[in-house]
Order: structure tokens, then sequence, then C-alpha cells
């Protein structure tokens, strides 16, 4: 309605209304369209008597108070309806009409609260999925493969949904709503269902799995200025156009929100987000004044993670070693094997995990070679540093800017760094339009 009234000219001259609180019961919302329809030509006619018929302006007086009125019942109608779903569900009943995950339905009962009959609805077992939501628990907790589960089990239209699904608390007995706990019946106990969801854990620097093997120095440290969404590594589109030029792809930062047109930052060149991230650090951070001052501390605490590092790379070798042999015999099985239907599960799964291996020992090799050099000589350390952080590994480097770096806002052609103590403080910055 309003958006026909708006059009110009108006479809109409005025609108008749029989209640003030179908209007809008917001007061902002009902002064701002009531202003912009009458500056459209649009007039708003009270049918319903709740305004006096006045002159001389009193009439929007009345209707403020009017518009006050109804937005206090409308907080008075939210504060009964949170107080009676929270009723609910502290009886143990679902206040929702959400669907239940795989392994659940919804069974009603009605009885008397608050002097009104009521139909409630509970979370209980479904026969036909139950015993195959169990047994998918089991197939997991024995150390398969999402697609392994799936095979078996079924119960989704591919094993991609399994990482939801084994993430859910319901499954342990636990379902929430509003900070009130339902009961409900689980599936495993609390100690399996950490033990499925063990991995899930986020490591330490702030880094997931996924971002420790990431090939982009910022990943983890980059947020969306406008929408507050953390910024993820893309490629540019490489292709031919119609006049013969070729372009080539191109690293870059986006926002996710961008890609569903629900934020319009530009995408950042990587080259030139990542180098303007980089002087902006030295020439406010890593200076040689205060090297000076944090290089001891620095080369003390080192040395002391020095026999740390080294008793985890031979820990990481000899992984490597066991898994290589792994995956040779698993690969003799195949060929010697009539029956391999597990087999091709198993292969890509020590195969992910020897990459994994490998990638964490190139970050603890890189870690300490980059050996400590005098302190009289701080322009060699930022040298080294700066080498580190521009042509190193992205995983070596990126491990040095957490340590300073808190987080870094990203807006078009500026960006905010906010630092850790003892450099807490923040740093701005233009960096080269982001498009190209």
């Amino acid at each position: 309605m309003m958006h026909l009234a708006h059009q110009d000219p108006p479809p109409c001259s005025a609108l008749l209304l029989w209640s003030w609180s179908r209007f809008a019961r917001d007061q902002d919302d009902a002064h701002y369209w009531k202003a912009s329809l009458r500056r459209h030509g649009v007039d708003i006619h009270d049918v319903s008597g709740e305004t006096p018929d006045v002159q001389g302006g009193f009439e929007y007086v009345f209707e403020s108070l009017i518009h006050w009125k109804d937005e206090e019942k409308r907080k008075e109608i939210a504060r009964n309806a949170r107080r009676g779903q929270q009723t609910q569900a502290k009886m143990g009943y679902v206040p929702s009409g959400a669907r239940p995950p795989r392994g659940y339905m919804v069974a009603f009962e009605e009885r008397e609260i608050e002097g009104r009959r009521r139909r409630l609805r509970r979370w209980v077992p479904y026969p036909e999925s139950w015993p195959l939501v169990g047994r998918a628990w089991q197939i997991r907790l024995q150390g398969h493969s999402y697609k392994a589960t799936w095979r078996e089990v079924g119960l989704y239209s591919t094993p991609y949904c399994f990482s939801t699904f084994f993430s859910n608390a319901i499954y342990k007995g636990e379902l929430w709503f509003g900070g009130t706990l339902i009961p409900v019946p689980p599936v495993v106990t609390s100690e399996d269902w950490a033990q499925v969801n063990r991995g899930r854990a986020q490591r330490e620097g702030g880094a997931y799995p996924r971002r420790q093997g990431s090939r982009f120095l910022l990943s983890g440290l980059l947020h969306c200025a406008r929408c507050g969404s953390a910024l993820a590594g893309d490629y540019g589109g490489s292709g031919r156009r119609n006049d013969g030029y070729e372009r080539a792809q191109w690293n870059c930062y986006v926002c996710p929100k961008k890609k569903r047109r629900q934020c319009d930052l530009r995408r950042c060149k990587a080259e030139s987000l990542e180098s303007a991230v980089i002087d902006t650090v030295f020439e406010q951070i890593l200076t040689e004044e205060n090297l000076a001052i944090q290089f001891p501390r620095i080369q003390a605490q080192r040395d002391a993670d020095r026999p740390a590092l080294e008793a985890e790379l031979l820990s990481v070798e000899r992984q490597v070693v066991r898994v290589d042999v792994a995956i040779g015999r698993l690969l003799d099985a195949t060929e010697e094997r009539s029956d391999t239907r597990s087999l091709p599960d198993r292969v890509p799964e020590r195969e992910a995990e020897r990459d994994r291996l490998n990638r964490r020992k190139t970050e603890l090799e890189a870690q300490l070679r980059v050996l400590p050099a005098p302190i009289e000589d701080m322009a060699k350390v930022r040298e080294a540093l700066r080498l580190a952080l521009a042509h190193g590994p992205p995983q070596v480097g990126r491990s040095l800017l957490q340590r300073i770096i808190a987080d870094i806002l990203v807006d078009d052609d500026v960006l905010r760094i906010r630092y850790k103590l003892p450099f807490a403080s923040t740093g701005i910055r233009s960096v080269p339009p982001g498009e190209g």
C-alpha cells in the first residue's frame, strides 16, 4: 500500500483508517509514514472515532498520544508472550512451531494453563528414524567419516548435512529456549557428544582449522567495517574479453554478505591490502625503538618455546612417517582384496591427515629457522620480519600478526587496525581501490 501510495501521481487521494494500531505500533514508523504520505499528497482520515474532531493542529497531539498507547500495548503483548513461552519451556514443552531435527517428532498434549485450555508440544523420539540416528552416532564415535556414515544410515540427501547434525546439542538431551533448558530424550551421553565435537574447538590464536591452512596472510583478522562480517579469501575471475585481452586470476578478500547482496563493500585486492597492513605495522609498531624495548622479551620467549617446538616437530615427523606407512598398507589392501567398499573412504582421510601434518611441519620448521639477530642491530631484525611477512609462509606471517593485531576493519580505500597490548592503539591508513 505504501509503495502504491508513493507513486507519482498517487493512485488515491486519501487513506481511511479504522484503527491506528493497524497502521503502525511503533511511534517512529507511524510519524514517518504519515508525514511521507502527506508530503506525497495523500491524506489520512480516521474512521474509528479514536481522535476527536479538533482544529488548529491539535489533532497531531491526539494522534501522538494514540501512537504512544499503541506502542505500550505492543510492549505489553511482547512481555506476556515471552512470559507464556518461558512458562511452557519450564514445564518441558517446546513453545515453537519449528520442525524438530532428525530422530524426533512433535507429540501434542492438551492441558489447562492459567485458566485456558492449550495445545502444547513435546519433542519425542520418532520410531522410524530414532534407530538410524543412534547408529549414525555409533559410526561417528568409531572414527568414520561423514560419507561412510551417510552411506550406511542415509538420513540426508548429502553427507555434508552431518556437520550440523553432530554439532546439535539436542542429541545429548539439551534443548535451549531463551535461556531455559528443555529436557529431551538423549541419543548419546555428554561425554560421547564432546568426543565427536572435540575437533570443532577453536584453535590457539583464534584460528580455526580451515584458517590455519589458508594461503591468505590476513585470514581471521579482517572484518567488514559496514556489516561486521569476517572477510574471506577469494579469487577474482579470469578470462578473455571480446577484444582479446586476457585477465589473469587475482587474489582478493571479500565480504561473505556481498555474495548474498546484503553488503556493498567492494572486493579488496589481497596484494594491495596486505602491503598496506604490513607498511602500517612497520610504521607504527615494529619500529626500531619499539623492537629495542620488546625484542629481549621476544627473544626470551622464543628461547623458552624452542624445546617445545623442537619436540613437536619431531612428533609431527614421526606421525607423517606412520601415516605414509598406513596409506601404503591401504593401497596394498585395495589391490589384494576383492571387498574394498570401506577403503575408498579411509585413503582420502589418511591423505588429508598427512597434508595437515605436513603443513604443521612446514610452519614449525619456519619458526625454528628464523633465528633472532643480535639485539643491537634492529634494522636487520626489521628487515628479517618484513621478509617473513611479505614472502614467507602465510602461516608464519599470520602467527606473527596475530600476536600484534586484534582485528582490522576494512572499508573502501580505508582500513582501521586495532592492536593488542602492549601496542594497544588504533591505526588508520588509506589503501588503493580494491576492485583492480
